[in-house]
């Protein structure tokens, strides 16, 4: 068991959040506090982050694939897998908002 250093609330371990604030100090936190602290609780923060690395992964791959497209197929490829790369990320950002 650990105190949230915002409420002084005690919780599990497993259940505290490190929250870094604008100092650059860390303080251990509860689930309501994030809540307080950030502006969105830390089930919708877990999934937005997690959303967020599965397209930089994407992204990776759409771009070396133009870039594969390019080499071997030509610039008529290359050119087809730049507009496939701008449309994932402009159709996978207004999914999720």
């Amino acid at each position: 068991m650990v105190k949230c250093s915002h409420c002084n609330r005690k919780i599990d371990e497993k259940a505290a959040l490190v929250h870094k604030d604008a100092n650059g100090s860390r303080r251990v936190i509860c689930t309501d506090c994030f809540e307080k602290l950030a502006g969105v609780d830390y089930k919708t923060f877990a999934y937005r982050k997690e959303s967020a690395k599965q397209m930089a992964f994407a992204m990776i791959c759409c771009i070396a694939a133009t870039i594969y497209a390019f080499l071997e197929r030509g610039w008529e490829y290359g050119m087809i897998g730049i507009v496939v790369t701008i449309l994932l990320y402009f159709f996978a950002g207004e999914l999720r908002k």
